[in-house]
């Protein structure tokens, strides 16, 4: 295929950019990633293919995010032909990069270890004690905190973020979404947890969580499902990452030192701050293989005790399989995703251990909300 002036769709987050995002075309030329703000007027922004610093997320997996060594710009997008594009483009920048990342960790990991050896083991042992002491009872902490705090950070995350046009609760793809999760909702881990979903007009084949039950769903989602099983495969896996508190898990992380110091004085308001600003930024992509292999999990059971087949869930993924591929060999290693393959091999084996049941369809119709978009 021919890559050049190909253009790509996708969004750059910036601080300069209302909001810190917008969407965007993009193009790779010259040896840069170029991306034009959609709009008349708005500002382009570009990275050189050999300062691109790449991560892949999204609730699909198949999101891939260039960003620059300081962190200030970001340009994504989940085309399929994205990353080949970027391979083809590199000339063997991005496969130079990978190595010289693995040999920098290596090389971090025995700084570490001559600094240990070197130092006093006393101090050494009280810091490091110490500082992994307050870690822990931050994560204990964090852990035993009440799912109010969850849903404050959500909310505040989703009152901030600019997610696109969003369509009304009475349009038939927010009804279909909402029966749905309302099917869903007496067999999550946390039944009292409020669902809230928000149906985006968008072409990503997505859909994310924000803690506390902060549900976004894509139309680009509704329009390609071939059946409402499916979208409620994918529903049950975005209820699960709320359920299973991943979001607050990894703000946690994010903040680390910070978040345990203020636990500790008792600050959860400026948990609930910090927590919202890591969540619009990052959580998108933040999840680990874990973590997203426990939400399929989880989705399956709750589709199961829904009585909706929880195959409809490893069918979107062969979906995806079917329409992108797997993450290349070349990039993999850095997806925060596991490969479709596997996901649909975990699902599939899971079911085994569930009990025999009879699946009832969803009695919803899906051809009239894609012909409502």
């Amino acid at each position: 295929m021919n890559f050049n002036n190909q253009s790509f769709s996708g969004g750059v987050f910036h601080p300069s950019i209302p909001g810190g995002r917008a969407g965007a075309q993009i193009s790779i030329n010259r040896g840069e990633i170029i991306a034009y703000t959609l709009g008349d007027g708005q500002p382009t922004f570009s990275i050189p293919i050999n300062q691109c610093q790449l991560e892949l997320g999204g609730a699909s997996g198949r999101m891939l995010f260039c960003r620059t060594h300081d962190g200030q710009l970001t340009i994504f997008s989940e085309d399929k032909h994205f990353a080949k594009a970027l391979e083809l483009h590199s000339g063997g920048l991005l496969g130079d990069q990978i190595s010289t990342m693995k040999k920098a960790l290596r090389a971090e990991s025995s700084r570490l270890g001559f600094w240990i050896v070197a130092g006093s083991i006393a101090c050494v042992l009280l810091l490091f004690l110490g500082y992994f002491a307050m870690i822990w009872a931050a994560k204990a902490t964090i852990a035993s905190l009440p799912i109010s705090i969850d849903e404050k950070i959500g909310k505040l995350a989703m009152d901030s973020m600019e997610v696109g046009k969003r369509l009304d609760p009475a349009h038939p793809a927010s009804k279909l979404v909402q029966s749905i999760v309302d099917k869903l909702q007496p067999h999550a881990a946390i039944p009292q947890m409020k669902f809230k979903v928000i149906v985006v007009e968008a072409p990503q084949v997505n859909a994310f969580a924000l803690p506390g039950g902060q549900i976004v769903v894509f139309t680009g989602l509704i329009r390609e499902a071939k059946s409402a099983e499916q979208i409620a495969g994918v529903l049950a896996h975005e209820m699960s990452h709320a359920t299973l508190r991943h979001g607050l898990q990894s703000v946690g992380q994010s903040l680390g030192i910070v978040a345990a110091i203020q636990l500790f004085v008792g600050d959860i308001g400026g948990l609930v701050a910090l927590g919202a600003q890591i969540a619009q930024q990052s959580i998108l992509t933040s999840y680990s293989r874990t973590s997203e292999t426990e939400a399929d999990l989880e989705g399956a059971r709750m589709l199961h005790a829904a009585k909706i087949d929880p195959q409809s869930m490893a069918e979107f993924f062969g979906l995806l399989k079917e329409k992108e591929g797997d993450i290349p060999d070349a990039i993999a290693w850095i997806s925060t995703h596991p490969q479709h393959t596997t996901r649909i091999e975990n699902i599939r084996n899971h079911q085994k251990s569930f009990p025999a049941t009879q699946y009832e369809p969803l009695e919803l119709n899906l051809k009239e909300a894609q012909d409502a978009l």
